[in-house]
């Protein structure tokens, strides 16, 4: 078996400023790729993609650099999504510096609670613009509720990638279906965007989830998008709280478990070997 993560965070609290993490939180310590090393060891991950982790804005190069040099240490890094956030003065200039980075082959700059009309405002238009225009794709990270807006970001940027992050965040705590399945598939409708699942463990009761429960919101994501567009994701390691690597992963499997092979293969590297542009083994 073969598997692209298309979706692992490390952060070091001691040398980056993560405004999001709260003090005495699960996520308030350092997780560094000698911990995703060997939560993932049973798993036969031979890519990576990193995504940021929400550092401070003008920490977006420090981050990205600092990434680069694990894959000196692990090349099985082949990628990196960095942080660019718009509303930052300097964002033209960090965007610059970091389209000049090998492994940088995405920007994400988080829709999540941000307030409405976040992702359709000029100056987010033109960042994902700018960003697209450097050959680089977008990666959204959004909530269920922000999904009407995000289709109206999308058909602003006809000609650019985009990744959805974490199925939109569904509402599974509060088994919330509908209008997130609908949104779904109209953002399916949309042949630039390609849906990363992941993220779904934290999105359920931490503690009290079923697997049935967390399936439903996969499959109907798969369906959705269809075997050429979905990628897999550990989201390692906020998934830590909800089970953490091996059970997300397994749980993958269970999704996967009825596929052709070929799909299967999709699924978990050869979608995320075109879509991150990452070299052949």
């Amino acid at each position: 078996m073969h598997v692209i993560d298309t979706h692992a965070h490390f952060w070091d609290v001691d040398t980056l400023h993560y405004p999001w993490i709260e003090k005495g939180s699960p996520f308030d310590r350092s997780f560094h790729l000698a911990d995703y090393q060997r939560v993932s060891a049973e798993v036969p991950v031979r890519r990576m993609v990193f995504v940021e982790c929400d550092a401070h804005a003008r920490c977006s190069v420090a981050e990205a650099e600092w990434v680069a040099g694990l894959a000196q240490a692990d090349p099985r890094i082949q990628g990196i999504v960095a942080r660019v956030s718009f509303l930052d003065d300097e964002w033209e200039a960090t965007l610059a510096r970091l389209a000049a980075m090998p492994l940088v082959c995405g920007i994400r700059d988080n829709i999540q609670d941000k307030p409405a009309g976040f992702a359709v405002a000029d100056r987010f238009v033109a960042g994902v613009r700018a960003v697209h225009a450097r050959g680089l794709h977008f990666e959204l990270c959004l909530k269920h509720h922000q999904i009407g807006e995000t289709i109206e970001l999308v058909r602003a940027c006809p000609e650019g990638q985009f990744v959805l992050d974490h199925c939109a965040k569904p509402g599974i705590a509060a088994g919330l279906r509908e209008p997130w399945l609908t949104g779904m598939r109209e953002l399916a409708a949309l042949p630039n965007v390609v849906c990363k699942i992941s993220g779904l463990l934290t999105e359920a009761d931490w503690e009290n989830w079923v697997p049935d429960e967390i399936l439903w919101y996969a499959r109907a994501s798969a369906e959705a998008f269809g075997p050429e567009r979905i990628l897999f994701g550990s989201d390692w390691p906020v998934s830590e709280v909800a089970g953490g690597y091996m059970v997300w992963f397994k749980l993958a499997q269970a999704l996967a478990a009825n596929w052709s092979e070929a799909d299967r293969e999709r699924f978990f590297w050869r979608n995320a070997e075109r879509v991150y542009r990452l070299s052949g083994e």
